[in-house]
């Protein structure tokens, strides 16, 4: 048995998918909501300022083995694999993030996705944006049409009409938006034709992990959903959102910031150091 079958076993078996798995579109949706509900967004690694490897054996250890938490670059470095060794015809592309930002520049190509063709059709398979994650595998070619998820409701349009300014908006063609709070907003753009290398991803990865610039090495960020609730933690403050609930809370114990990175985002604890996490949180100049 080769590594990339290991690797795509161990991700099964994490996700709980028993059996023959038959590279279906019905599979593929079964498969990302498994996604999304185990393993959990977030940054703990490039936050304490920790190498962030973009080995795919690394990724998986990481992931699938040590039950730890992972960011874009990470968590869709494994899905492309995964996919394509489980059958599926699977490439990444490299977005522009517009969420809460109304650049007059473009913004780096930062935010790795992995896209599926099934019969001649393009479907996103984005487990890792965070606390505004599609929860369901979406249409490409659907320019228009409301998509809805069992969290909120996205669509793609052409970037033309985003409202984003031309000068932004160099090299995408098609815009994610999600609906929140009564109306349409910008997410991030792609162009479903620029097939990017692992070398690309490398370099995104470089800056993302590295750079005083990028929101991840500043801010601790991690993201979970269940079927029913959207957990969202940024530092020591967590939200928790339902259809009809929404619940904030700061986190003010270590011992109370170790509960939550276990019990609402499943990160397995004994393999961080939680008392070094949570000082830099509240103490970041040291």
């Amino acid at each position: 048995m080769s590594s990339e079958l290991s690797i795509s076993q161990k991700y099964l078996t994490k996700l709980g998918v028993e059996g023959e798995y038959l590279p279906t579109l019905e599979s593929l949706k079964k498969l990302l909501f498994l996604h999304v509900t185990s393993i959990p967004f977030g940054n703990i690694s490039s936050f304490l300022g920790d190498n962030v490897s973009m080995e795919l054996s690394q990724i998986a250890d990481k992931l699938l083995d040590q039950g730890r938490e992972g960011y874009c670059l990470e968590q869709s470095t494994l899905t492309r694999t995964v996919l394509s060794e489980l059958g599926y015809e699977a490439f990444n592309l490299l977005g522009r993030v517009y969420y809460q930002s109304q650049p007059i520049e473009a913004p780096i190509r930062t935010h790795l996705v992995t896209v599926v063709k099934l019969v001649d059709k393009l479907y996103l398979f984005d487990p890792s944006f965070g606390g505004t994650t599609p929860t369901a595998v979406l249409s490409l070619d659907k320019l228009g049409e409301i998509q809805n998820t069992p969290h909120e409701a996205f669509r793609f349009i052409d970037v033309k009409d985003s409202g984003v300014a031309e000068s932004a908006l160099t090299g995408v063609k098609i815009m994610l938006q999600a609906y929140i709070r009564d109306e349409w907003v910008n997410i991030y753009a792609l162009d479903p034709e620029q097939k990017v290398s692992e070398s690309d991803a490398v370099i995104a990865n470089w800056y993302i992990a590295t750079s005083p610039d990028s929101i991840f090495t500043q801010h601790l960020m991690l993201a979970a959903v269940t079927p029913d609730e959207r957990i969202n933690l940024s530092g020591t403050t967590v939200k928790i959102h339902g259809k009809n609930h929404s619940i904030k809370k700061e986190l003010t114990s270590e011992d109370e910031f170790r509960e939550y990175l276990e019990k609402y985002f499943k990160i397995n604890t004994p393999q961080l150091n939680v008392a070094l996490i949570f000082k830099k949180i509240i103490n970041p100049a040291e």
